[in-house]
C-alpha cells in the first residue's frame, strides 16, 4: 500500500472528480432531509458537488492517509470514490462555525440494490440469507469521522440520520462491514472468537465468499485481550450483531466483519439516546 509522505493535505485533482460527482448527483436517490443538529453540528444529505466532494475527501483523508488503508485509485485523485457511490445516499455532518463536512455514511436500502450494482459487502459476503428481508433492509457503509470531531455528538447525529433514513423507509435492519485494520490472521481469529457470543441468530448469519475466505486460528493466550475496533464496539453496544467467520479484505487490508442491527430489537434506552427513536 503506497502512502503519501510529507503531504497529508495534498490536494485532490478536480480533474478526476467531475465525472464522478455528476454520476452520483445524477443516479442518487431521493433522500429526506433531516433537519438535525447538536452543537456546532449540523446532519443533512449531500445534494451538490462541493457536497459530495468534501464526503469522498473525507473518506480519502480517513480510510488511506490515517488507516493506510483504502483504494490505490485513490491517490491519484485525492478522493475515495468507486462504483456503488452512485447509487447510493450520503448522510453528511457540518461543523458549522468552519462548513466544513467532519463526518460522513453511505446508505442505500435493500430495493435500491437490488435495482443497481447489489450490496457492497455482498463482494465478500454471501447475502442470500438476506434476500427474505431485502425490503426492510439498510447497508451502511464508508463511515468516517475527521480525527479532530471524533466525538459522541458527532457520532450520535450521524446515527440519528441513519435511524430517519431507516424509518422513512420503513427499514428495521442495517447492514454493513465493520473492519479491522490488519491482514494478522491470529488477530482476527481472536477478536472473532472474543465476539462469538454476539452472534446473530443462525437464520441471519452468512460466510464470506471464497476469494475472501478466512481460517480461523486455535485460540491463544493473547485471545482474551483482543479489543474489537471502535466502531464495532459501538455498533454492539446498542445491541449490533456479527453475521459469521471475517472476511479478508486484500484491497483494503482489512479484517471485515457482516454486522447487523435489528431496529427492533436494540434497549428503549438505546434507541432514545443514540438513535433519537422514542415510542
Amino acid at each position: 500500500m503506497r502512502i503519501l509522505q510529507d503531504q497529508p493535505d495534498a490536494a485532490p485533482n478536480p480533474e478526476h472528480s467531475i465525472g464522478v460527482v455528476g454520476d452520483v448527483l445524477r443516479e442518487r436517490s431521493s433522500a429526506s432531509k433531516p433537519a438535525l443538529a447538536r452543537g456546532p453540528y449540523q446532519l443533512r444529505f449531500a445534494e451538490s458537488r462541493e457536497d459530495l466532494e468534501a464526503a469522498f475527501r473525507l473518506r480519502f483523508l480517513v480510510f488511506n492517509l490515517e488507516l493506510n488503508e483504502g483504494l490505490e485509485s485513490a491517490y491519484e485523485t485525492g478522493y475515495d470514490t468507486d462504483e456503488f457511490d452512485k447509487a447510493c445516499d450520503h448522510l453528511i455532518v457540518e461543523h458549522r462555525p468552519s462548513r466544513q463536512v467532519v463526518g460522513t455514511y453511505r446508505l442505500q436500502t435493500g430495493r435500491v440494490a437490488g435495482s443497481n450494482l447489489g450490496y457492497y459487502s455482498a463482494r465478500e459476503f454471501d447475502f442470500s440469507p438476506y434476500e427474505p428481508i431485502r425490503n426492510s433492509l439498510v447497508e451502511l457503509g464508508r463511515a468516517s469521522i475527521h480525527r479532530d470531531h471524533r466525538s459522541f455528538e458527532v457520532l450520535t447525529l450521524l446515527w440519528r440520520g441513519i435511524a430517519v433514513y431507516a424509518t422513512e423507509r420503513k427499514a428495521r435492519y442495517l447492514i454493513g462491514c465493520s473492519s479491522l485494520t490488519s491482514q494478522c490472521l491470529q488477530e482476527g481469529s481472536d477478536m472473532y472468537t472474543r465476539l462469538l457470543e454476539f452472534l446473530a441468530e443462525p437464520q441471519l448469519r452468512t460466510v464470506p465468499r471464497a476469494h475472501f475466505s478466512f481460517p480461523i486460528l486455535a485460540p491463544t493466550p493473547h485471545t482474551s485481550f483482543a479489543r474489537p475496533p471502535k466502531l464495532l464496539r459501538a455498533y454492539l453496544s446498542i445491541g449490533a450483531k456479527i453475521c459469521g467467520p471475517p472476511a479478508l479484505d486484500r484491497e483494503f487490508e482489512t479484517i471485515d466483519l457482516l454486522t447487523l442491527l435489528d431496529l427492533e430489537q436494540i434497549s428503549l434506552t438505546a434507541r432514545a439516546r443514540f438513535l433519537g427513536i422514542m415510542d
